[in-house]
């Protein structure tokens, strides 16, 4: 009896991210991350024993939901950003052309 875990079976959804592996699987800066923690804009995070600081696959997933579909204080927030980098790009455009 073969008891061999076959090479098509699926692995495990993982449980929890550290910050880094979040945002390597989000493909945002680290330094993105906390300043979006500090806007309240980041994921839920668990806290362990100590320092360490997870973020939880259902988190994870909540987020990108709010993300697709703002609303409220976060769709000011998305908007916000995307004027201030509207206003960079034309700033950069003027400098440019001068």
């Amino acid at each position: 009896m073969d008891t061999k875990p076959k090479s098509n079976d699926a692995p495990a959804e993982r449980l929890a991210y550290t910050i880094p592996e979040f945002c390597r699987a989000a493909g945002i800066s680290t330094p993105t991350y906390y300043k979006m923690r500090a806007e309240g804009r980041a994921p839920a995070e668990i806290r362990l024993c100590g320092s360490a600081v997870r973020i939880s696959a259902e988190a994870v997933r909540e987020w990108i939901a709010a993300r697709q579909n703002p609303i409220g204080a976060e769709a000011e927030a998305v908007r916000a950003h995307a004027e201030r980098a509207r206003a960079r790009s034309r700033a950069a455009t003027s400098r440019g052309a001068a």
